[in-house]
């Protein structure tokens, strides 16, 4: 039974906090989509919730496809660790796409933005699929898009990673935001957590950094073989498949395909 199936991401040094002297591969960041994209804008409902939109960055993934970033979000357990090697610490499902299905999906991360700094979601901060009707708080879109959130103790959502791609000759058009909630009342636990630990930390957030760029930059080196081996594999609960193309309907960002839990055939 789907129940039973317990997904993870594979060996790693825990507690992920001492785990924090590894260097990182060299990389170049990836080139900019030319011409540029327009820039994201906030609906006007975001902004009235008190929303804020201090990121977007731009990206052209060669030899990157939509289809395969719709693959890597539902197996990120294949490979997280190879999309930002020595940066990224921890990874756990905590809610499995071949369970529960994409948007209601919930994983666990910690991640370091450079060498020595501390790490990013402390032991682990869970990370939340959000449904775009509810959630998704921007004007446009490209073809494909994930928007994934963190919330405090208080329920309120406190920010949101949105990641938006198409196709385009010779590879991908890839755009990641960060969206935050500037009327949240409190910071996630682990941020807590962290300043409890050292009340002089600074929590500087992957969007402030070069992160976002590495982990671009990661994709066009590991995913079309990662992709290429996986592919024809037979088993859906360990091959989750799943179509992340979305379209505006009455005004809202609605995916096309349901994406829903893994159905094995009696």
């Amino acid at each position: 039974m789907m129940a039973d199936y317990i997904p993870n991401g594979g060996q790693t040094y825990l507690p992920a906090q001492e785990n924090i002297h590894i260097p990182f591969v060299p990389y170049e960041p990836p080139s900019r989509p030319d011409p540029a994209l327009p820039a994201l804008e906030l609906t006007r409902e975001a902004v009235e919730k008190g929303y804020a939109l201090p990121s977007q960055r731009q990206h052209f993934l060669p030899g990157v496809t939509a289809e395969m970033l719709d693959w890597f979000w539902a197996n990120m357990e294949k490979g997280y660790y190879l999309w930002a090697p020595g940066s990224h610490k921890k990874f756990t499902w905590v809610k499995a796409p071949a369970q529960v299905g994409m948007e209601q999906s919930v994983h666990m991360i910690s991640e370091a933005c450079e060498p020595g700094a501390a790490v990013f979601g402390g032991e682990g901060v869970e990370i939340h699929r959000l449904p775009l009707a509810e959630f998704f708080p921007l004007t446009t879109c490209l073809k494909h898009v994930i928007c994934e959130g963190v919330f405090n103790d208080l329920g309120e959502l406190v920010d949101s990673t949105i990641h938006m791609w198409e196709d385009a000759p010779g590879g991908c058009l890839h755009i990641t935001a960060t969206v935050a909630n500037t009327r949240a009342s409190a910071p996630p636990a682990f941020v807590l957590e962290m300043l409890k630990k050292d009340p002089e930390a600074k929590i500087v957030p992957n969007w402030a950094t070069g992160h976002e760029d590495y982990e671009a930059s990661q994709w066009p080196v590991f995913l079309p073989r990662l992709y290429e081996l996986w592919k024809d594999h037979p088993d859906p609960s360990q091959n989750v498949s799943c179509n992340l193309e979305a379209v505006q309907r009455d005004g809202k960002f609605v995916y096309v395909a349901e994406n829903g839990p893994v159905k094995l055939d009696p």
